[in-house]
């Protein structure tokens, strides 16, 4: 921990910085949320496809399986939580301003801004890798159906 005091200046730009960053990343919560809703509902009406088609070989129960698959992964990605830390809660602000000095108080509001960030990050990042396999799973049954179209 640096033990240079941070000057209003540099910690006004900081604390700016990390807003929009944090406003950013809560953007992107809603965009993988969203994402997560379309592939379920993809899931369905391809299911709804392969259950009328049931084609030959038996390879439609393995689409819905796959199916069945992409759509709980999408579920799971919908139900993370987002990028809900926005950083430090106004009242323990307010309670520490009492206590700490401004040096001390602003560095600890950086650190807290800077953790909620690292936080949000990690969130994002599970939430585009279920998201990602969600859709990968959706391919999948696609291109099942497809060759089970073709065999017949």
């Amino acid at each position: 921990m640096p033990t240079k005091a941070i000057t209003p200046r540099l910690a006004d730009r900081l604390c700016s910085l990390a807003e929009s960053q944090l406003q950013i990343q809560a953007a992107r919560s809603v965009a993988l949320d969203g994402g997560a809703l379309g592939v379920m509902a993809v899931d369905a009406a391809v299911a709804a496809i392969v259950i009328g088609a049931r084609g030959a070989y038996g390879l439609w129960i393995i689409a819905l399986a796959l199916l069945g698959l992409s759509l709980a992964l999408a579920v799971w990605a919908g139900r993370l939580p987002g990028a809900e830390r926005t950083g430090p809660r106004v009242e323990d602000v307010l309670e520490a301003s009492e206590i700490e000095e401004n040096d001390e108080l602003e560095r600890s509001l950086l650190h807290d801004l800077a953790t909620d960030m690292r936080i949000n990050r990690r969130t994002l990042a599970r939430k585009r890798l279920l998201l990602e396999r969600a859709q990968t799973f959706l391919v999948a049954p696609i291109l099942v159906e497809l060759t089970g179209q073709v065999l017949q």
